[in-house]
């Protein structure tokens, strides 16, 4: 049965005392368990599936914001809240629109703090102003932009795991084709390799990462 909202146990990732410390005073009549690195992450969200999970996510143990994205997913029950003092374009670009992903830089005050996990209580998003205003501009055009319709598509089945003559038979082509398409794709992204590619696929939301890490 799920929890009512004032119960869900908070999950707290921020290997910097001070910062992990003040949050965890701000947050004290909840209850609160310590992750400081991704396994023990991923076995508190086991156990504890509807957990609100505030992290700073450039200094935890991700690999990029693909691995966030596929926790998400995978918990979805869960709320996040990011904490950082930079959010960079591509962890935005690709978690940005997550109904379960919440935004507070560090110099946020304290009741933020806790409107943002009152919203994730709730299963709402919040944003602080700074990173709202990210949002609200947009972004500056990146490689995978510059590719043509029939280069997305090529990519995004690329980072499926398709061979060449797999996406010409996907596609009705030729093999002469995909693989004069492959060096456009690799020579506008300025990638020497598929797996380059694919990160590029990922990040610019081309494929599900969910789908590609399987």
């Amino acid at each position: 049965m799920p929890l009512p909202p004032s119960s869900r146990p908070i999950i707290l990732c921020d290997n910097q005392p001070l910062t992990r410390d003040a949050v965890a005073s701000y947050l004290s009549d909840h209850l609160i368990f310590l992750a400081s690195e991704k396994g023990r992450l991923v076995t508190l969200l086991g156990r504890h599936p509807e957990s609100v999970v505030v992290v700073d996510y450039a200094l935890f143990d991700f690999s990029g914001p693909e691995n966030v994205l596929i926790l998400l997913r995978r918990f979805p029950q869960s709320s996040w809240i990011f904490l950082s003092s930079d959010f960079r374009e591509p962890f935005l670009r690709l978690l940005g629109t997550e109904v379960q992903a919440s935004f507070l830089t560090k110099n946020c005050s304290r009741q933020e703090v806790l409107e943002a996990v009152h919203a994730a209580e709730k299963r709402e998003q919040h944003v602080c102003d700074s990173v709202a205003e990210q949002l609200r501009t947009g972004f500056s055009s990146t490689a995978a932009d510059k590719l043509t319709v029939s280069e997305t598509e090529v990519l995004s089945l690329l980072a499926q795991g398709l061979s060449s003559r797999e996406i010409a038979e996907n596609r009705h082509t030729s093999i002469h084709t995909v693989v004069t398409q492959k060096k456009n794709i690799f020579r506008k992204l300025g990638v020497s390799t598929a797996f380059e590619a694919t990160r590029h696929a990922l990040r610019a939301g081309l494929v599900n990462p969910v789908e590609y890490y399987i």
